[in-house]
């Protein structure tokens, strides 16, 4: 059980918000990079992952993004577990078809540490919406994920992700956002084939907060916090109904 509760932990923490923000993509030729930490409250389970991240736009309209995450520390009831290691590498492109509107596609590959990473691949695909109305900005997100059966012949469910994010506009140097995500279940697991669990129509709710803070026009830093709610995907992805608390904060150069 514990090592599916560190799994699940790890799943949540990598892939929950996988496209690298709801808005259009910059112009042509900039790009950024960041060093994140996110810091993992769950029942008796703390954790610490750090990423390396970054995204280019070679040219006008299209985003090429990448993240490179790692797991220094895990703890459960006080105790350090030693489920630490490589987390699953992140990729993703995402391509502006109209001012508002944008469509991605991002892929996460099994080059983590067993133990703690899911192994087969996963794809997550969908649209995004945004509007500016000046006092505000909106962006939304409707994506698909599908994981492929691993070594392990385990065969997650389909699940359909809806995300908005609102950032209001207050200030030229402090940016606070809040947004919501909801992670839909698609059908019921499967082990080797057979059906292994009832999840269909289970919902994670994920609602978080946060600002980042300009430094100078170059660097910024960013602190948010998510929480995770519905007791039944939990369970499935976690075997632990507890809520967990995510604390995150990032260092990003632009150029």
């Amino acid at each position: 059980m514990l090592k599916k509760i560190l799994l699940g932990t790890a799943i949540l923490v990598t892939t929950s918000f996988a496209t690298y923000n709801f808005f259009p993509v910059p112009q042509a030729h900039s790009g950024e990079v960041q060093i994140v930490s996110d810091f993992t409250i769950q029942d008796k389970g703390k954790n610490l992952d750090l990423a390396a991240k970054g995204r280019f736009i070679p040219v006008q309209n299209l985003e090429i993004w990448l993240k490179l995450p790692f797991r220094p520390m895990n703890h459960w009831d006080g105790n350090d577990t030693k489920a630490t290691g490589m987390l699953n590498m992140i990729t993703g492109l995402r391509y502006q078809v109209a001012p508002v509107a944008t469509v991605f596609l991002d892929l996460e590959f099994p080059t983590g540490k067993e133990a703690i990473n899911p192994d087969g691949l996963k794809f997550y695909f969908g649209g995004q919406y945004s509007a500016d109305f000046g006092a505000a900005s909106l962006g939304t997100e409707l994506g698909l994920a599908i994981r492929t059966e691993g070594k392990d012949k385990v065969k997650d469910p389909l699940e359909l992700t809806l995300g908005a994010e609102l950032d209001p506009s207050i200030s030229q140097t402090i940016f606070p956002y809040v947004g919501l995500n909801l992670n839909i279940m698609l059908g019921d697991p499967k082990f080797d084939g057979h059906k292994n669990g009832d999840t269909s129509g289970d919902v994670g709710i994920f609602p978080y907060m946060g600002a980042t803070f300009q430094i100078t026009p170059m660097f910024t830093i960013d602190f948010n916090v998510t929480l995770g709610f519905g007791k039944d995907y939990l369970a499935y992805n976690f075997l632990n109904t507890h809520t967990p608390i995510i604390f995150e904060l990032a260092f990003a150069a632009n150029f």
